[in-house]
């Protein structure tokens, strides 16, 4: 993923997707592997230039505390879908 605006990259984003909620070290390195080959790593796909990024756990419902309700007023959830459709549309 990557939007640029003015000849400037403002996001990047590489995703690594699984059939299991969970991957364990040995599968996060085969796909570091696999990235590695495809050449991606310039781009942001090495171990040390990546993290993981917390799941909820299965089952526990959606998430509505005080700190949605803050966003929610503020208006980032707006940003976030102008953010999401300037990305899906290409950046145009």
């Amino acid at each position: 993923q990557c939007l640029e605006r003015g000849g400037v990259r403002v996001f990047e984003g590489i995703n690594f997707m699984s059939r299991s909620p969970e991957m364990t070290d040995g599968e996060l390195k085969a796909m570091h592997a696999r990235a590695a080959a495809a050449g991606m790593e310039p781009y942001g796909s090495g171990e040390e230039q990546m993290h993981r990024v917390a799941r909820r756990p299965l089952g526990e419902g959606d998430v509505d505390n005080s700190w949605q309700a803050m966003w929610r007023f503020i208006g980032v959830d707006k940003l976030l879908e102008l953010l999401t459709e300037s990305i899906e549309d290409g950046g145009r």
